[in-house]
């Protein structure tokens, strides 16, 4: 994750130069009835959970319709960003249209989640934002064009620290994940149940090493563990193969009998969102053109429906 004291000089201007882009941005309605309604265009809207007004921004292409209604991806920013910025990084918009997809980005309280030991006010407060997600699907679920069955999980940092969250404590939400620079955030997970899932993270991240590791007093666990406890739930053996249809770096899983584990730990790649904007580069490590991860989640989600 980003760290706040750290970064909060350095996001101003982005922060600044996103809320410049905002006013450009075409809000249609995001009520229930109206959101099949404004296709092609940004949609902001809210939920009110635990006395609060929780903003997201939606996406909804051209595509799809009551008698063919699109799966959604649940897309949870880093620390310090917010929906508009997850979807500058990652451009999921524009890949959700070709894919078939709809996409959801809510906005964290005070710009985190509350990922279990991390992170900030969210964390702090113990803000209840699996019931947030939660809530948001069951609302935009009623739409006749978006298909509350076919829901998919992905986060950058802190946001995909929450996706691992959500999927223990919530695990029939997501029909699979794909968490980018982030692992679980909680201590144990005894009601998890099986789910399709792909890890990235890049071996130049000094905030989510690899290899597993301390980070500001935190422990973030290695991919080795993640995939460890993940095989055991999806009833995967033991043995590992080259992903090749991921790319170089990527591996999975053989005999999974309950979804897909797969991974890929990128060379070149820092606290970045692989082949999508990058942001700081002094700070937070290189980023890398070809290897494109939003592309490579929706084709994970699309082999998982």
């Amino acid at each position: 994750m980003i760290q706040y004291s750290t970064l909060k000089s350095s996001m101003g201007g982005v922060v600044l130069a996103l809320g410049m882009a905002a006013c450009a941005v075409n809000t249609g309605p995001a009520s229930a009835a109206d959101v099949c309604a404004a296709r092609d265009q940004a949609q902001q809207g809210s939920v009110k959970h635990q006395g609060r007004d929780r903003s997201y921004r939606l996406f909804v292409p051209a595509t799809g319709s009551a008698d063919k209604p699109l799966p959604l991806v649940v897309a949870l920013h880093g620390g310090w960003g917010t929906g508009e910025l997850m979807a500058e990084q990652t451009g999921l918009d524009q890949a959700a249209a070709k894919h078939g997809f709809a996409v959801v980005y809510p906005d964290g309280v005070s710009r985190a989640w509350n990922a279990g030991s991390c992170c900030g006010k969210p964390m702090e407060q113990k803000i209840d934002d699996v019931g947030f997600v939660e809530k948001l699907v069951a609302k935009l679920g009623e739409s006749a064009c978006i298909d509350d069955d076919r829901v998919y999980g992905t986060g950058f940092s802190n946001g995909a620290m929450m996706t691992h969250r959500i999927a223990c404590e919530s695990p029939t939400l997501f029909n699979a994940i794909a968490p980018v620079a982030g692992g679980p955030m909680i201590d144990n997970c005894p009601g998890a149940a099986a789910i399709p899932a792909l890890l990235i993270v890049g071996k130049e991240d000094e905030r989510i090493p690899w290899q597993g590791g301390m980070f500001k007093e935190n422990y973030r666990p290695s991919i080795a563990d993640q995939v460890k406890v993940l095989a055991k739930r999806n009833r995967c053996d033991d043995n590992v193969a080259k992903a090749a249809s991921l790319g170089g770096g990527c591996e999975k899983r053989s005999g999974c009998a309950q979804g897909a584990v797969q991974w890929c730990v990128l060379d070149g790649v820092g606290h970045q969102w692989p082949g999508g904007k990058t942001y700081l580069k002094a700070l937070l490590g290189p980023n890398r053109a070809d290897f494109d991860a939003t592309a490579t989640i929706l084709n994970f989600f699309s082999a998982s429906k």
